[in-house]
């Protein structure tokens, strides 16, 4: 969803349904935690139900970033555990991730101990020669 579901395309869904969440491009802790925060998480209220999208793997850094989602309104937290676009296993998110599954729970304990709003987790059915009943 990088590079789509910016805040235009998210109004112009919710333009055409009230029931579906709505979620963001995939932001970076690192980005959130730096970054111009009103540029980068603004949203408008007619969004709603709306959750950010979130890549990162240090835990604390994870429930900082889910913390100030939180501030801004966002309903849910979407950890990215599925992406696989070129350059994000260097950063240690997205779908590399998956080979790391006390990783992804320390960062989802963390985000659930910081915020009283949904956490959630977008993951592949498995990567590499993973078998999938046992990586899920």
């Amino acid at each position: 969803m990088m590079d789509w579901t910016d805040r235009h395309c998210r109004v112009f869904h919710r333009a055409m349904t009230r029931r579906a969440r709505l979620y963001t491009e995939m932001l970076t802790t690192g980005a959130i935690l730096h970054g111009d925060r009103a540029r980068l998480l603004g949203f408008d209220a007619r969004e709603h139900p709306v959750a950010l999208q979130l890549g990162g793997s240090e835990p604390r850094d994870l429930a900082a970033a889910a913390e100030i989602a939180e501030d801004f309104g966002y309903d849910e937290i979407n950890l990215n555990v599925g992406c696989r676009r070129t350059g994000l296993k260097d950063g240690r998110f997205g779908a590399c991730l998956m080979a790391e599954p006390a990783l992804v729970a320390a960062g989802v304990d963390a985000m659930k101990r910081a915020v009283s709003i949904l956490v959630t987790v977008k993951c592949r059915i498995g990567i590499d020669d993973q078998d999938p009943e046992i990586a899920l």
